[in-house]
């Protein structure tokens, strides 16, 4: 799983996030198209092999791999899916909105598309959450974009089996080690462009 791997000698997570991004970006258009392609095949096969019917995905921002592609696929097979949106959530929280090719989506605060007047799908309903991120270790620890909105949706359901926690990304974005804060939860496992491996549990 580990290719490119970069050292993570506790570094503050700003100066992590700015290395790891910039790493992302600096692919070339080639090679990112066919780490894409070979992120949604592994997704692809995950979903059949775990059975999972009620998806919660994202749509790509600032160079995390673009795996809309199969979505269409996924509907026509009969999964129900979902985008974050966290418009007009006073409380300064994420939500998933239900999702179909034909929704209307309309760029929230930060430039991401979200899908408006759809319904709401609480976290219980979901078989698997796919989730973006900066940067991750073999234990899963999970360094997102800074504002904490994964970790404070997933914060009801705990470090629990269900949903599955699949974080997608490419392979140059794993690092050794990263600091785990008290609030983290980890991902079960990882989507690269080598397939989906599962974490160790860090003890």
């Amino acid at each position: 799983m580990r290719e490119n791997t970069r050292l993570a000698v506790n570094p503050s997570r700003t100066i992590l996030r700015r290395e790891l991004r910039s790493g992302r970006n600096s692919l070339s258009s080639a090679i990112r198209a066919r780490h894409d392609e070979a992120i949604g095949r592994h997704l692809l096969q995950l979903v059949q092999t775990r059975e999972a019917r009620s998806i919660a995905c994202y749509w790509p921002f600032n160079g995390e791999p673009d795996i809309t592609p199969v979505y269409g696929k996924l509907v026509a097979d009969g999964c129900e899916l979902a985008l974050p949106v966290i418009s007009g959530n006073n409380d300064n929280g994420m939500r998933f909105h239900a999702w179909r090719q034909d929704s209307e989506l309309v760029k929230n605060r930060y430039g991401i598309p979200e899908p408006l007047g759809a319904a709401t799908i609480p976290v219980s309903r979901f078989d698997l959450l796919i989730i973006p991120l900066v940067g991750y270790d073999c234990f899963g620890n999970r360094l997102g974009m800074g504002s904490g909105y994964y970790d404070r949706y997933l914060e009801s359901s705990g470090d629990s089996a269900s949903p599955l926690r699949a974080g997608v990304a490419y392979s140059l974005q794993e690092i050794d080690l990263l600091d785990k804060n008290r609030w983290d939860i980890p991902l079960h496992g990882v989507v690269n462009e080598h397939g989906w491996f599962t974490f160790a549990r860090q003890e």
